[in-house]
């Protein structure tokens, strides 16, 4: 579970154990570092366990989640010395079938569509390079980055794929976000969602060459 804080000007939210939070003066914001610039009392933020002191706002989180995840496997691929790196962005969208699309909340299903992203969508076709350790991995409790590196590094694979999905958990929309509100706090973000769900990246290796050192 994601750390939440909040800072306050004079008295912190009487929150009844219902939520997780950690509340703090304001003067105990120094050394910290806000995602979208300077930190602003009653405003709930997710601390970002990988950097230190950075905060992001609770309803920006899950997009900018997936952006530092996509940032990161991009670099992995790239010090691992991939020859070619392709990223195809996915989407959720609601299929409705027959007379059941009649009948409130039956007859839909969700299913995953490949969207045009320019955000994500990413191909690189080079000659490859002799691989290096990536490590320490920014997102190292993302199993699979690690088995990634392991994969290349250790067992000399020629392919890997990755699966980056988007985290709704801080959706403001969500069973936490309307929580959060109820007790008067800010959540730094709209009802919104993006549509995209799911990175599908795929890395090609080269074989080891003459002179390459593992």
């Amino acid at each position: 579970m994601s750390e939440l804080v909040a800072y306050y000007d004079e008295n912190p939210v009487e929150v009844t154990g219902q939520v997780e939070i950690h509340q703090s003066p304001m003067s105990a914001a120094v050394g910290s570092q806000s995602q979208e610039g300077v930190i602003r009392a009653g405003l709930v933020y997710v601390r970002v366990p990988s950097a230190a002191g950075l905060l992001v706002p609770f309803g920006r989180y899950d997009d900018w989640s997936l952006r530092d995840q996509y940032n990161e496997a991009i670099r992995i691929m790239n010090t691992l010395g991939a020859a070619e790196i392709t990223c195809e962005t996915f989407g959720e969208t609601t299929v409705r079938r027959g007379l059941r699309a009649k009948i409130p909340g039956r007859g839909a299903e969700l299913t995953q569509q490949r969207v045009e992203d320019s955000r994500f969508d990413y191909r690189h076709v080079g000659a490859g390079s002799a691989p290096r350790d990536p490590r320490p991995l920014r997102w190292a409790d993302e199993p699979g980055f690690s088995a990634a590196v392991s994969s290349v590094l250790e067992n000399a694979a020629s392919q890997v794929e990755l699966n980056i999905s988007v985290n709704r958990t801080h959706a403001v929309d969500g069973t936490l976000g309307i929580n959060l509100k109820q007790f008067g706090f800010d959540l730094g973000g709209t009802s919104e969602r993006s549509a995209t769900t799911r990175l599908h990246i795929v890395a090609s290796f080269p074989q080891a060459r003459k002179g390459w050192r593992f």
